[in-house]
Protein backbone atom coordinates (compact mmCIF):
# COMPACT_ATOMS: atom_id res chain seq x y z
CA UNK A 1 0.00 0.00 0.00
CA UNK A 2 2.84 2.42 0.86
CA UNK A 3 4.57 1.72 -2.46
CA UNK A 4 1.28 2.20 -4.33
CA UNK A 5 0.76 5.58 -2.73
CA UNK A 6 4.31 6.63 -3.72
CA UNK A 7 3.69 5.49 -7.28
CA UNK A 8 0.37 7.36 -7.37
CA UNK A 9 2.09 10.50 -6.11
CA UNK A 10 4.67 10.33 -8.89
CA UNK A 11 2.06 9.70 -11.59
CA UNK A 12 -0.13 12.53 -10.32
CA UNK A 13 2.73 15.01 -10.34
CA UNK A 14 3.95 13.90 -13.77
CA UNK A 15 0.51 14.40 -15.25
CA UNK A 16 0.26 17.89 -13.78
CA UNK A 17 -2.33 17.02 -11.15
CA UNK A 18 -2.02 19.30 -8.16
CA UNK A 19 1.38 20.62 -9.17
CA UNK A 20 2.42 23.75 -11.01
CA UNK A 21 4.65 23.50 -14.05
CA UNK A 22 8.32 24.20 -13.51
CA UNK A 23 11.20 24.10 -15.94
CA UNK A 24 13.65 21.36 -15.18
CA UNK A 25 17.30 21.24 -16.16
CA UNK A 26 17.89 17.64 -17.12
CA UNK A 27 19.71 18.72 -20.30
CA UNK A 28 23.02 20.40 -19.41
CA UNK A 29 23.94 21.05 -23.04
CA UNK A 30 23.19 24.76 -22.74
CA UNK A 31 25.64 25.02 -19.85
CA UNK A 32 28.41 23.34 -21.83
CA UNK A 33 27.88 25.59 -24.84
CA UNK A 34 27.92 28.63 -22.55
CA UNK A 35 31.31 27.55 -21.23
CA UNK A 36 32.52 27.08 -24.80
CA UNK A 37 31.47 30.65 -25.65
CA UNK A 38 33.13 31.96 -22.48
CA UNK A 39 36.41 30.20 -23.23
CA UNK A 40 36.28 31.34 -26.86
CA UNK A 41 35.80 34.94 -25.82
CA UNK A 42 38.61 34.57 -23.29
CA UNK A 43 40.94 33.34 -26.03
CA UNK A 44 40.04 36.30 -28.22
CA UNK A 45 40.69 38.62 -25.28
CA UNK A 46 44.14 37.14 -24.71
CA UNK A 47 45.20 37.50 -28.35
CA UNK A 48 43.76 41.00 -28.75
CA UNK A 49 45.20 42.27 -25.45
CA UNK A 50 48.66 41.09 -26.40
CA UNK A 51 48.37 42.84 -29.77
CA UNK A 52 47.03 46.07 -28.21
CA UNK A 53 49.66 46.21 -25.47
CA UNK A 54 47.13 45.91 -22.65
CA UNK A 55 47.79 43.81 -19.56
CA UNK A 56 45.15 42.53 -17.16
CA UNK A 57 46.52 41.50 -13.77
CA UNK A 58 45.19 40.35 -10.40
CA UNK A 59 43.72 37.05 -11.55
CA UNK A 60 44.52 35.08 -8.37
CA UNK A 61 41.43 36.06 -6.36
CA UNK A 62 38.82 35.56 -9.12
CA UNK A 63 40.57 32.30 -10.08
CA UNK A 64 40.25 31.02 -6.51
CA UNK A 65 36.58 32.01 -6.39
CA UNK A 66 36.00 30.31 -9.73
CA UNK A 67 37.70 27.09 -8.65
CA UNK A 68 35.71 27.01 -5.40
CA UNK A 69 32.39 27.44 -7.23
CA UNK A 70 33.32 24.80 -9.80
CA UNK A 71 34.23 22.41 -6.99
CA UNK A 72 30.86 22.99 -5.31
CA UNK A 73 29.04 22.40 -8.59
CA UNK A 74 31.00 19.24 -9.40
CA UNK A 75 31.06 17.63 -5.97
CA UNK A 76 27.38 18.09 -5.19
CA UNK A 77 26.37 17.22 -8.76
CA UNK A 78 28.57 14.14 -9.14
CA UNK A 79 27.64 12.75 -5.74
CA UNK A 80 23.96 13.56 -6.21
CA UNK A 81 23.80 14.89 -2.66
CA UNK A 82 22.31 18.29 -3.45
CA UNK A 83 21.12 19.29 -6.92
CA UNK A 84 20.35 22.83 -5.77
CA UNK A 85 23.90 23.52 -4.56
CA UNK A 86 25.27 21.95 -7.72
CA UNK A 87 23.22 24.27 -9.93
CA UNK A 88 24.11 27.31 -7.84
CA UNK A 89 27.82 26.51 -8.01
CA UNK A 90 27.81 25.78 -11.75
CA UNK A 91 25.93 28.91 -12.77
CA UNK A 92 27.77 31.18 -10.33
CA UNK A 93 31.09 29.91 -11.72
CA UNK A 94 29.92 30.60 -15.26
CA UNK A 95 28.88 34.13 -14.31
CA UNK A 96 32.28 34.82 -12.72
CA UNK A 97 34.16 33.52 -15.76
CA UNK A 98 32.05 35.28 -18.37
CA UNK A 99 31.92 38.54 -16.42
CA UNK A 100 35.71 38.64 -16.42
CA UNK A 101 36.11 37.82 -20.11
CA UNK A 102 33.23 40.13 -21.03
CA UNK A 103 34.65 43.06 -19.05
CA UNK A 104 38.04 42.64 -20.73
CA UNK A 105 36.26 42.51 -24.09
CA UNK A 106 34.65 45.92 -23.43
CA UNK A 107 38.07 47.45 -22.77
CA UNK A 108 39.57 45.95 -25.91
CA UNK A 109 36.71 47.13 -28.13
CA UNK A 110 37.11 50.64 -26.75
CA UNK A 111 40.59 50.79 -28.30
CA UNK A 112 38.94 51.04 -31.74
CA UNK A 113 38.49 54.73 -30.84
CA UNK A 114 35.62 55.49 -33.19
CA UNK A 115 34.29 59.11 -33.19
CA UNK A 116 32.28 60.08 -30.11
CA UNK A 117 28.54 60.43 -30.75
CA UNK A 118 27.29 62.52 -27.81
CA UNK A 119 26.09 65.40 -29.98
CA UNK A 120 23.98 63.07 -32.11
CA UNK A 121 22.54 61.28 -29.06
CA UNK A 122 21.54 64.58 -27.46
CA UNK A 123 19.83 65.62 -30.68
CA UNK A 124 17.91 62.32 -30.82
CA UNK A 125 16.81 62.75 -27.20
CA UNK A 126 15.63 66.28 -27.96
CA UNK A 127 13.50 65.04 -30.85
CA UNK A 128 11.83 62.64 -28.41
CA UNK A 129 11.27 65.48 -25.95
CA UNK A 130 13.79 64.28 -23.37
CA UNK A 131 16.35 66.68 -21.90
CA UNK A 132 18.85 65.01 -19.62
CA UNK A 133 19.86 68.11 -17.68
CA UNK A 134 16.25 68.92 -16.83
CA UNK A 135 15.59 65.38 -15.62
CA UNK A 136 18.84 65.11 -13.63
CA UNK A 137 18.18 68.43 -11.87
CA UNK A 138 14.62 67.35 -11.06
CA UNK A 139 15.79 64.09 -9.48
CA UNK A 140 18.59 65.85 -7.60
CA UNK A 141 16.14 68.36 -6.14
CA UNK A 142 13.90 65.65 -4.67
CA UNK A 143 15.77 63.59 -2.08
CA UNK A 144 12.79 61.32 -1.54
CA UNK A 145 13.03 60.28 -5.19
CA UNK A 146 16.79 60.29 -5.59
CA UNK A 147 17.57 57.87 -2.72
CA UNK A 148 15.26 54.99 -3.78
CA UNK A 149 16.39 55.40 -7.39
CA UNK A 150 20.04 55.22 -6.31
CA UNK A 151 19.35 52.10 -4.23
CA UNK A 152 17.45 50.41 -7.07
CA UNK A 153 20.23 51.23 -9.54
CA UNK A 154 22.81 49.71 -7.17
CA UNK A 155 21.06 46.31 -7.04
CA UNK A 156 22.56 45.20 -10.35
CA UNK A 157 25.04 42.70 -8.89
CA UNK A 158 22.88 41.57 -5.92
CA UNK A 159 20.10 40.72 -8.35
CA UNK A 160 22.43 38.51 -10.39
CA UNK A 161 23.52 36.62 -7.26
CA UNK A 162 19.98 36.49 -5.88
CA UNK A 163 18.56 35.17 -9.14
CA UNK A 164 21.16 32.41 -9.37
CA UNK A 165 20.39 31.26 -5.82
CA UNK A 166 16.62 31.60 -6.17
CA UNK A 167 16.37 29.61 -9.39
CA UNK A 168 18.73 26.96 -8.04
CA UNK A 169 16.77 26.68 -4.78
CA UNK A 170 13.41 26.42 -6.58
CA UNK A 171 14.88 23.97 -9.11
CA UNK A 172 14.14 26.21 -12.08
CA UNK A 173 17.39 25.46 -13.85
CA UNK A 174 16.04 26.56 -17.22
CA UNK A 175 15.54 30.07 -15.84
CA UNK A 176 19.19 30.21 -14.78
CA UNK A 177 20.07 29.05 -18.27
CA UNK A 178 17.96 31.77 -19.86
CA UNK A 179 19.47 34.43 -17.61
CA UNK A 180 23.10 33.61 -18.38
CA UNK A 181 22.56 33.10 -22.12
CA UNK A 182 20.61 36.34 -22.61
CA UNK A 183 23.19 38.22 -20.53
CA UNK A 184 26.09 36.79 -22.52
CA UNK A 185 24.60 37.53 -25.93
CA UNK A 186 23.50 41.00 -24.78
CA UNK A 187 26.91 41.93 -23.40
CA UNK A 188 28.68 40.88 -26.59
CA UNK A 189 26.20 42.82 -28.73
CA UNK A 190 26.20 45.95 -26.56
CA UNK A 191 30.00 45.93 -26.50
CA UNK A 192 30.23 45.79 -30.30
CA UNK A 193 27.62 48.53 -30.76
CA UNK A 194 29.26 50.74 -28.13
CA UNK A 195 32.61 50.33 -29.88
CA UNK A 196 31.08 51.55 -33.15
CA UNK A 197 29.00 54.32 -31.50
CA UNK A 198 30.99 55.41 -28.41
CA UNK A 199 30.03 58.28 -26.12
CA UNK A 200 31.14 59.79 -22.82
CA UNK A 201 27.58 60.17 -21.54
CA UNK A 202 25.51 63.22 -20.60
CA UNK A 203 27.10 63.86 -17.19
CA UNK A 204 30.59 64.30 -18.62
CA UNK A 205 29.29 66.07 -21.72
CA UNK A 206 27.21 68.68 -19.89
CA UNK A 207 29.25 69.21 -16.72
CA UNK A 208 32.72 68.65 -18.13
CA UNK A 209 33.67 66.52 -15.12
CA UNK A 210 35.48 63.34 -16.06
CA UNK A 211 34.33 60.33 -14.02
CA UNK A 212 36.55 57.32 -13.30
CA UNK A 213 34.95 55.17 -15.99
CA UNK A 214 35.25 57.85 -18.66
CA UNK A 215 38.86 58.50 -17.68
CA UNK A 216 39.52 54.81 -18.39
CA UNK A 217 37.62 55.06 -21.68
CA UNK A 218 39.65 58.05 -22.86
CA UNK A 219 42.93 56.36 -21.88
CA UNK A 220 41.96 53.29 -23.88
CA UNK A 221 41.15 55.44 -26.87
CA UNK A 222 44.65 56.95 -26.64
CA UNK A 223 46.16 53.52 -27.46
CA UNK A 224 48.79 53.60 -24.74
CA UNK A 225 50.26 50.45 -23.18
CA UNK A 226 48.41 50.03 -19.90
CA UNK A 227 47.82 47.59 -17.07
CA UNK A 228 44.46 46.99 -15.38
CA UNK A 229 43.49 45.03 -12.28
CA UNK A 230 40.77 42.57 -13.24
CA UNK A 231 38.82 43.18 -10.03
CA UNK A 232 38.71 46.93 -10.63
CA UNK A 233 37.45 47.11 -14.21
CA UNK A 234 34.91 49.88 -14.85
CA UNK A 235 31.69 49.75 -16.82
CA UNK A 236 32.50 51.92 -19.85
CA UNK A 237 29.52 51.24 -22.13
CA UNK A 238 27.16 54.15 -22.78
CA UNK A 239 25.01 53.00 -25.71
CA UNK A 240 23.27 50.59 -25.49
CA UNK A 241 22.63 50.74 -21.73
CA UNK A 242 23.51 47.35 -20.24
CA UNK A 243 21.64 48.24 -17.04
CA UNK A 244 18.52 48.60 -19.19
CA UNK A 245 19.19 45.24 -20.78
CA UNK A 246 19.48 43.40 -17.47
CA UNK A 247 16.56 45.23 -15.84
CA UNK A 248 14.31 43.91 -18.62
CA UNK A 249 15.92 40.48 -18.52
CA UNK A 250 15.43 40.19 -14.75
CA UNK A 251 11.73 40.90 -15.18
CA UNK A 252 11.52 38.37 -18.02
CA UNK A 253 13.27 35.46 -16.31
CA UNK A 254 11.29 35.95 -13.08
CA UNK A 255 8.00 35.85 -14.99
CA UNK A 256 5.01 33.87 -13.69
CA UNK A 257 4.58 31.31 -12.28
CA UNK A 258 7.69 32.38 -10.36
CA UNK A 259 6.62 33.90 -7.04
CA UNK A 260 9.44 36.43 -7.30
CA UNK A 261 7.88 38.18 -10.31
CA UNK A 262 6.07 41.04 -8.53
CA UNK A 263 8.95 42.27 -6.28
CA UNK A 264 11.47 41.84 -9.11
CA UNK A 265 9.23 43.78 -11.53
CA UNK A 266 8.81 46.64 -9.03
CA UNK A 267 12.54 46.79 -8.24
CA UNK A 268 13.57 46.81 -11.89
CA UNK A 269 10.86 49.30 -12.78
CA UNK A 270 12.59 51.65 -10.33
CA UNK A 271 15.95 50.74 -11.84
CA UNK A 272 14.74 51.72 -15.31
CA UNK A 273 13.56 55.08 -13.99
CA UNK A 274 16.95 55.56 -12.28
CA UNK A 275 19.14 54.81 -15.29
CA UNK A 276 19.29 58.31 -16.86
CA UNK A 277 20.15 60.16 -13.63
CA UNK A 278 22.04 57.54 -11.62
CA UNK A 279 23.69 55.80 -14.56
CA UNK A 280 24.35 58.95 -16.60
CA UNK A 281 22.62 57.65 -19.71
CA UNK A 282 20.79 59.28 -22.60
CA UNK A 283 17.25 58.17 -23.33
CA UNK A 284 18.44 56.69 -26.63
CA UNK A 285 20.84 54.51 -24.60
CA UNK A 286 17.84 52.98 -22.84
CA UNK A 287 15.81 52.53 -26.02
CA UNK A 288 18.70 50.76 -27.74
CA UNK A 289 19.27 48.66 -24.61
CA UNK A 290 15.60 47.62 -24.64
CA UNK A 291 15.95 46.64 -28.31
CA UNK A 292 19.02 44.52 -27.50
CA UNK A 293 17.18 42.84 -24.62
CA UNK A 294 14.12 42.08 -26.75
CA UNK A 295 16.23 40.66 -29.57
CA UNK A 296 18.37 38.45 -27.32
CA UNK A 297 15.33 37.23 -25.39
CA UNK A 298 13.71 36.22 -28.69
CA UNK A 299 16.86 34.39 -29.82
CA UNK A 300 17.28 32.48 -26.57
CA UNK A 301 13.56 31.73 -26.31
CA UNK A 302 13.56 30.25 -29.82
CA UNK A 303 16.74 28.25 -29.16
CA UNK A 304 15.40 26.81 -25.89
CA UNK A 305 11.85 26.19 -27.12
CA UNK A 306 12.48 22.47 -27.45
CA UNK A 307 14.00 22.21 -24.00
CA UNK A 308 12.18 19.71 -21.86
CA UNK A 309 9.28 21.17 -19.84
CA UNK A 310 8.09 18.85 -17.10
CA UNK A 311 5.65 19.01 -14.18
CA UNK A 312 7.08 19.55 -10.74
CA UNK A 313 9.09 16.57 -9.55
CA UNK A 314 8.58 15.73 -5.87
CA UNK A 315 11.58 16.33 -3.65
CA UNK A 316 13.48 13.43 -2.15
CA UNK A 317 11.99 14.17 1.26
CA UNK A 318 8.46 14.11 -0.18
CA UNK A 319 9.08 10.77 -1.85
CA UNK A 320 10.51 9.25 1.32
CA UNK A 321 7.48 10.43 3.25
CA UNK A 322 5.14 8.91 0.66
CA UNK A 323 6.94 5.56 0.77
CA UNK A 324 6.86 5.47 4.58
CA UNK A 325 3.18 6.43 4.57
Amino acid sequence: MAVSRALLLRLTLRNGGGGRQIETGENRGNLRWAWALTLGLGGLDWIWADHAGLAFVGWLRPACVLLFLLAVGFIYGYSGRNRRLSDAGNYAALWVAFSASGAVFTYLCATLAMPLRDTEFIAIDAVMGFHWLTWARFVGAHRGLEVPLFIAYSTFLPQVVGSILYFAHTEQTARNGELIWIAMLSLILTTIVSALLPAVGPYVHFYGLQTDDIEVLMNLRAHGAQSFVIGGLQGIITLPSFHTVLAIVFIYVHRAPSRSFVPVAILNGLMLIAIPSEGHHYLIDMISGAAVAAGCIAIVRAAMRKQRIAPMVPSASTERYAVRG
